[in-house]
């Protein structure tokens, strides 16, 4: 069964003998990783913005004194 999750594609195989996902558990499954893909990308983007330093935050700079 083919699995799309934004850039991230896989394929599972149900083998004899083990139960399969019901398409339910599945959804369930692909929302729980998107939740996980998107927080991980919010903490990277914070992460990012906490260590930038932004122009507002510098002392003003003059010149010529």
């Amino acid at each position: 069964m083919p699995i799309h999750v934004q850039r991230m594609n896989t394929e599972v195989t149900v083998i004899d003998g083990d139960l399969p996902l019901t398409e339910r558990q599945v959804e369930k499954l692909v929302q729980l990783v998107l939740k996980r893909l998107e927080s991980a990308r919010r903490d990277e983007q914070k992460s990012g913005e906490a260590t930038t330093l932004k122009r507002s935050n510098a002392p003003p700079a003059r010149v010529g004194e």
